[in-house]
């Protein structure tokens, strides 16, 4: 017997776009809206006698799936979902005692990789949970927000080929040891000269503020919308390709000084580090970390508004991340864990 509370969500990566495996990763989502999107035409021939459109004249024409799920930024399991969106081989290093360092940057060839993408929804009234599994998911990116006061939580999104009804619900296993990553323990670096992340050692160098409220970011990979061809049957017959990645993101600032502000009027470029880390150390000085960096970004943002009312000055300030051509990649991801391997 089950109740509302026995969803699942598994996936695992697929040796041959479309074809589905077994699900083998099972992340603990906060939600999970992924749907089948199928496209009918209908038929429009006269008839004599007809009233309203005929149900017989209607027929699919193509069919699609997509979606998003969301999650807390966790202790393990984020690099599998991070490799997902930026593509390629991140990499996973012993950095001292039982802690690794995983590091993923954009990938620079197509394709990404695809996923079988399987959601386990419990019916009302206690009966067995109902699969539908998803294939050829490829994640068109992802959105992180950084809330005030919060756990950090990271939205993945999905383009795919198909849904398939007929496939047994995959037994769920969770890693153990896992902790959310919160306000508590994150920081945002914006100014100052960045050292990039490497395979063993964190970014270092950005300016350490005390004046960001919170913070999104949105990572976009460009997939096309092609590949519905002839002898596809109505699905996607290739992998969606990349295109352009579009970084940007938001964030509030109370208003301490004019060092935004003059970045913004003279088109200055800063570096950004967003990071989460946990206060449960895992070896040494390693504590479970999740870094998001930027070597440059560039500024919109605006002249606070001033009031009668006494309350305390913010700014709201939009931000795209750019390629200054100096750092050898324009999007870092470092990872710090306890798990052996992505």
């Amino acid at each position: 017997m089950t109740t509302q509370l026995d969803g699942q969500l598994g996936l695992k990566v697929e040796s041959f776009f479309g074809t589905g495996v077994t699900p083998d990763y099972f992340p603990e989502a906060n939600s999970v809206a992924l749907s089948a999107e199928p496209t009918w035409a209908q038929g429009n021939g006269m008839r004599v006698g007809q009233r309203i459109n005929y149900g017989d004249r209607r027929v699919l024409v193509k069919k699609s799936v997509g979606g998003s799920f969301e999650l807390d930024l966790f202790s393990k399991g984020n690099g599998k979902l991070i490799q997902a969106a930026l593509g390629g081989a991140g990499t996973s290093t012993l950095i001292a005692g039982s802690a690794y360092q995983q590091l993923f940057t954009p990938t620079t060839t197509d394709y990404l990789s695809s996923y079988t993408i399987q959601v386990g929804i419990p019916p009302l009234g206690g009966g067995a949970v109902l699969p539908h599994t998803f294939v050829g998911m490829l994640c068109s990116g992802f959105e992180l927000t950084g809330g005030n006061a919060d756990v950090g939580k990271i939205k993945f999104n999905w383009v795919g080929k198909d849904l398939v009804t007929g496939t047994a619900l995959a037994t769920a296993s969770y890693v153990s040891g896992v902790e959310e990553l919160s306000f508590v323990g994150g920081t945002v670096g914006l100014g100052g000269t960045m050292t990039v992340p490497t395979t063993t050692a964190l970014s270092s160098g950005t300016t350490a503020t005390v004046n960001v409220v919170d913070i999104n970011l949105t990572y976009d990979n460009g997939l096309d919308t092609g590949g519905f061809n002839f002898g596809g049957g109505g699905l996607l017959s290739r992998k969606p390709a990349l295109g352009r990645r579009m970084i940007s993101g938001s964030m509030t600032v109370e208003y301490t000084d004019n060092t935004l502000r003059d970045a913004w009027l003279a088109g200055t470029s800063l570096p950004l580090s967003i990071k989460y880390a946990s206060p449960t150390v895992i070896s040494g000085s390693s504590y479970p970390t999740v870094e998001f960096d930027m070597p440059a970004i560039k500024l919109n943002s605006e002249i606070p508004e001033v009031t009668a009312s006494g309350d305390v000055i913010t700014t709201s300030i939009d931000f795209e991340v750019v390629d200054d051509r100096v750092a050898a990649h324009p999007f870092y991801v470092a990872i710090v864990t306890a798990e052996t391997t992505i």
